[in-house]
């Protein structure tokens, strides 16, 4: 967090002659968690739960944008946003004594801090816009919801299990606590956009944001923070 503070003040420092413009954002967010495989030894169970297949789920996000003037055509843009992210998953197997279905649902919102260097180049009534960068975010709060349904065979009736809650936002798991639910405070990566932007300040991108760092507190599993995003906006001029 200390890095996109320390870019933040530097752009608040810029010379007052820039261009600047202010605007809202804010859009669908196509997120999952890159999730490696569980690795976990069970000494007490007779079948231990396969390991998380991760899907997408339907998010959003929303905030304040500038766009900065620094030179021909390139802007420097830092966005402030309350991102909601996390991912559907799902647990199968199919043996000959036993049926395990599992579907998991994840919900994280962070304070999201992106920052883009970002090339306008003219075309038609507007400019044609690609940029890179990085973001730091700070996890705010989160939800699980949980269920397993376990039948054995043969003719079984199905066993089933519901989990709900909140999730903790805690870079070490307090003692005598349930791991599952604890995600790390921060979480750190690239952003990827392009897009078009309209003389009258009309604004819309698609983005690609790559989580870099293990957001899950419980080792050695890892799960990285990822989402496609469609995202409207709004830029008024101020200088």
């Amino acid at each position: 967090m200390k890095i996109i503070f320390s870019l933040l003040l530097t752009v608040c420092t810029l010379p007052v002659y820039a261009q600047v413009s202010i605007g809202v954002i804010g859009g669908y967010s196509h997120a999952t968690l890159k999730a490696t495989d569980r690795q976990e030894t069970y000494t007490t169970d007779i079948f231990p739960p396969p390991a998380p297949v991760s899907k997408y789920a339907p998010k959003w996000h929303a905030g304040l944008v500038a766009d900065i003037h620094l030179v021909k055509g390139l802007y420097l843009q830092p966005q402030v946003l309350i991102s909601k992210k996390g991912a559907k998953m799902e647990q199968r197997a199919n043996t000959s004594f036993i049926i395990y279905r599992g579907d998991l649902k994840t919900e994280l919102t962070y304070l999201e801090l992106p920052l883009n260097l970002v090339y306008k180049m003219p075309l038609g009534p507007g400019k044609l816009v690609a940029g890179a960068g990085g973001y730091c975010a700070r996890g705010l709060s989160g939800k699980f919801d949980d269920r397993v349904t376990q039948t054995t065979l043969p003719g079984g009736t199905p066993n089933k299990n519901e989990i709900r809650g909140k999730i903790y936002f805690e870079d070490k798991i307090p003692a005598a606590h349930e791991p599952t639910y604890y995600y790390k405070k921060s979480d750190h990566g690239l952003n990827f956009m392009a897009g078009y932007e309209f003389k009258n300040g009309l604004i819309f991108n698609a983005s690609y944001s790559l989580g870099l760092t293990d957001a899950f507190t419980p080792e050695p599993e890892i799960r990285k923070n990822r989402y496609f995003g469609l995202s409207a906006g709004y830029l008024l001029k101020v200088r």
